[in-house]
């Protein structure tokens, strides 16, 4: 079932320098109970659509619908009680400073004119909820980034929201801290069923937790579809980047690598092989070398996990006679592995 669907959005500032379309013809469906990740560079008009989304920003052009509704045709009233409908997690968090971690998490609350004893009880639930119980008497000074995220999601969880929506919330955190933090979200979503939205630059936090994507460059949307199938199939050369980065960042060490290998085995046949969720895990490799008259030798690989399976990337040379090693490249084909050659020898 839709809960968001954006038809022929398109979003124009009149700014000094002239009219700049933020947003370029954009049409998307997100489903109910989706983790759907917008991934673009800088400028792509990832934050300007996270605004049309909570209705701060109205189209210039095309439809937002929320849960049937159309957001632009809200009046004041309407827009405001749309609003509770949709927490948002920040990148810097934006806690006051001044008041203590239980507080900030009730702000919402207090807002909507919440009595203080439901107040402080959805405080409590939601600090166990996202693993800072007994923290609710600190202040933010005394948090490290995660946890100060974690006060941000509580908060944005305050009104039982139907979407949640992220907006670069794991960019001013390190590694193991964003991966906390992903963890929490998906944990959120399969317990409330709650809609997830992520926008980001960093692919690993679509691959770790989305199901779906969509891909944003110059205010348009120019890929998107299920994220094991974006992995393993990228279409244009801006996914194809983004995809590379994620999956092989050390790719000039292995340029150099390849190099030396491919100067050495002449004859060699240079290819490679992805193993989608199904196959990632099977020895296929091992059994062709026991069918075939041929030499495999792994040059470089790498199995990284996404939220439907896993996808394996292996570098090979393959040596033996021209025949053979076609009829093994052709078996491994038949396993399910899609092989790529990109040096042929001889």
């Amino acid at each position: 079932m839709a809960l968001i669907e954006l038809k022929q959005i398109e979003k124009e500032f009149h700014t000094k320098s002239g009219l700049v379309k933020a947003i370029d013809g954009v049409d998307l469906t997100i489903e109910k109970g989706d983790i759907y990740g917008i991934v673009g560079y800088s400028g792509a008009g990832k934050s300007t659509l996270v605004r049309l989304l909570n209705g701060l920003e109205i189209p210039s052009h095309g439809e937002v619908i929320i849960s049937g509704e159309d957001v632009a045709q809200m009046k004041r009233k309407e827009l405001r009680n749309f609003r509770k409908k949709i927490g948002m997690i920040f990148q810097h968090f934006n806690l006051l400073w001044s008041r203590t971690v239980s507080e900030n998490i009730q702000l919402p609350l207090e807002f909507a004119g919440v009595p203080k004893e439901k107040r402080v009880q959805r405080a409590e639930e939601l600090l166990k909820l996202v693993g800072l119980d007994g923290r609710g008497d600190a202040y933010p000074t005394q948090l490290s980034g995660g946890q100060k995220q974690r006060v941000g999601i509580a908060r944005a969880l305050a009104n039982n929201p139907e979407i949640l929506l992220s907006d670069e919330s794991t960019s001013a955190l390190d590694p193991q801290t964003t991966d906390e933090v992903l963890d929490l979200l998906l944990k959120i979503n399969k317990e409330l069923g709650l809609t997830v939205v992520l926008i980001t630059h960093e692919m690993h936090v679509i691959r770790k937790i989305a199901n779906k994507v969509a891909v944003m460059e110059q205010g348009k949307v120019i890929e998107e579809g299920e994220v094991l199938e974006i992995f393993q199939r990228p279409k244009t050369v801006t996914t194809k980047k983004f995809v590379q980065q994620d999956l092989d960042p050390e790719q000039v060490e292995t340029q150099e690598l390849l190099g030396k290998v491919i100067s050495e085995n002449p004859n060699g046949v240079v290819a490679s092989l992805l193993f989608n969720g199904e196959h990632a895990n099977e020895p296929v490799i091992s059994q062709t070398i026991r069918q075939y008259k041929v030499d495999i030798n792994v040059l470089q690989g790498h199995l990284k996990q996404t939220k439907d399976g896993g996808i394996g990337t292996l570098v090979v040379i393959v040596t033996g006679e021209l025949d053979e090693i076609d009829h093994a490249l052709n078996y491994v084909k038949s396993q399910g592995v899609e092989v790529e050659v990109t040096r042929h020898g001889r």
